[in-house]
C-alpha cells in the first residue's frame, strides 16, 4: 500500500510539473519535428540538445541509434530523431525535419579512426565475410592507415555516404544542413534559422538558442565524448592520397558533385 501511495504521489508531482510548465511556456511548437542525420555527422550532438530541448518543455521525443528499422514512432510524438534519415513518411504528416550532411571524404576519415577503437557492439560481431573477425578486428588488422581508409571506404562509410546520396533533396518540409556549416555557428545564426524552420514558438527561441550553444563543442562546455575525435573539417587533406581519391570516385562517382562540396568529379586531391 505504501508503495502504491508513492507512486501516486510521483505521479501526480510529475503531471503538475508537466502543466505547470505548460501554463508558463504555452504550447511551443505546433508540428512534430524529424531529425535526420548520418553516422559521423552530429548524431550525438543533435541528440544532446532536442533530448534537453524536450526535458525543459515536457516534450515527446525519440532518439532512434542503430536501429535501421525504427522508421516512425508509434503514438504521438513532438521530436524524433533518425541516424540513418531513415522515415517513414507514408505514416508522417504535419512535420518540419532537419538533415544534416558532412563532407563524405570526411565520413571516412571520422569513421576510420572512430572505428578502430569505439566500443559499439556491432563492431564486435564475428562476422563470416571477415573470415570469422570482428570488423574492428578486421581494420585493425591493417598495418597501412592507407589500407584502413580504403577498408572504411569499401565497407561502413559506403552505406553512409550511399544513404547521403538516396536522401531526397527536394522535400520542401525540410531544411538541408552542412555539418561543417554547424560547427562554425558560433554566433547560432544558423540555430536560430534552424529552429524557426521547425516551427518551435519565436518567444522559446532565445531558450532554444541557450540550449544549442551549451551542448556545442565551440562553447568549450561540453566534456570529452567518446563519440568525437576532432570535429574539424577537411580531415581528408591530412590523409587523402592518390589511391584514395581514385578509389573514392570509383565508389561514389558525382557524390561531390551532388552534395555541393566539389564541382568535378575528380581533381580534387590536387586542389
Amino acid at each position: 500500500m505504501k508503495s502504491l501511495l508513492k507512486q501516486s504521489r510521483s505521479f501526480l508531482l510529475k503531471s503538475r510539473g508537466i502543466i505547470n510548465k505548460v501554463l508558463a511556456f504555452g504550447k511551443v511548437i505546433d508540428n512534430s519535428v524529424l531529425i535526420g542525420t548520418h553516422h559521423k555527422t552530429g548524431t550525438v550532438w543533435m541528440a544532446n540538445i532536442f533530448n534537453s530541448i524536450a526535458s525543459y518543455y515536457d516534450l515527446k521525443c525519440y532518439a532512434n541509434r542503430g536501429n535501421k528499422s525504427f522508421i516512425c514512432p508509434s503514438g504521438n510524438f513532438d521530436i524524433f530523431l533518425q541516424d540513418h534519415s531513415f522515415f517513414d513518411f507514408d505514416n508522417l504528416s504535419n512535420y518540419k525535419g532537419l538533415h544534416i550532411i558532412r563532407d563524405p571524404r570526411d565520413i571516412v576519415v571520422s569513421g576510420c579512426f572512430y572505428h578502430t577503437k569505439s566500443s559499439e557492439k556491432w563492431l564486435h560481431l564475428k562476422r563470416e565475410e571477415f573470415g570469422g573477425l570482428t570488423y574492428q578486428e578486421k581494420l585493425n588488422s591493417y598495418s597501412s592507415f592507407d589500407d584502413k581508409l580504403i577498408f572504411e571506404m569499401e565497407n561502413s562509410s559506403r552505406n553512409v555516404i550511399q544513404d547521403m546520396k538516396s536522401w531526397n533533396y527536394d522535400n520542401s518540409d525540410f531544411i538541408e544542413i552542412k555539418y561543417e556549416d554547424l560547427i562554425q555557428d558560433i554566433d547560432l545564426n544558423l540555430f536560430r534559422e534552424i529552429f524557426h524552420f521547425l516551427g518551435f514558438k519565436e518567444r522559446v527561441i532565445p531558450r532554444l538558442l541557450k540550449i544549442a550553444y551549451r551542448k556545442s563543442l565551440f562553447s568549450g562546455q561540453v566534456s570529452n565524448n567518446k563519440h568525437i575525435r576532432s570535429g574539424k573539417n577537411q580531415q581528408w587533406k591530412e590523409h587523402f592520397q592518390a589511391i584514395h581519391e581514385e578509389r573514392f570516385v570509383a565508389l561514389f562517382d558525382d557524390v561531390l558533385i551532388k552534395l555541393n562540396y566539389e564541382e568535378t568529379k575528380t581533381g580534387w586531391l590536387d586542389r
